[in-house]
């Protein structure tokens, strides 16, 4: 009988304890899932912040080559038949590419930050592209 007691006893005790540690595992669950909820709104918010400052700069970017292309458009006119004839295409190509710079820029939809670094690498380099072609055309012309 004192066996039987004891052998309960025990496990009510070990029972107890069972139920103590789940209630502490559980409390160390919600707590961690909190977290990650919050570093994960960080995260958000952190990309946000980072895609418009992105966003803000290639637009300005994009509309100082417009410029540059409007600019040498006007000064192509007054310039000799040769240098139109060699650099008319390719301004009109930089022309089309700045422009689906633009329409890139605005239909991006974040998938992702592996996507977004390889979307950024690629955005600029291609702007980088555009960019330094604009200045070799437009420092060709002073030389006609």
């Amino acid at each position: 009988m004192k066996n039987k007691y004891f052998i309960l006893a025990g496990l009510v005790f070990i029972t107890g304890i069972v139920f103590t540690g789940c209630s502490d595992n559980r409390d160390d669950a919600k707590d961690n899932v909190k977290q990650a909820n919050q570093e994960m709104i960080d995260a958000q918010v952190q990309y946000e912040k980072e895609w418009q400052q992105f966003k803000s700069d290639a637009e300005l970017k994009i509309n100082v080559n417009q410029k540059t292309i409007d600019d040498f458009k006007v000064a192509m006119k007054s310039t000799s038949t040769k240098f139109k004839a060699t650099y008319e295409n390719t301004v009109l190509t930089l022309e089309q590419k700045n422009i689906e710079l633009k329409k890139k820029i605005n239909d991006y939809q974040y998938e992702g930050k592996e996507n977004w670094e390889e979307f950024k690498k690629g955005f600029n380099t291609d702007l980088e592209i555009v960019e330094k072609a604009l200045k070799d055309i437009f420092e060709k012309k002073v030389n006609y």
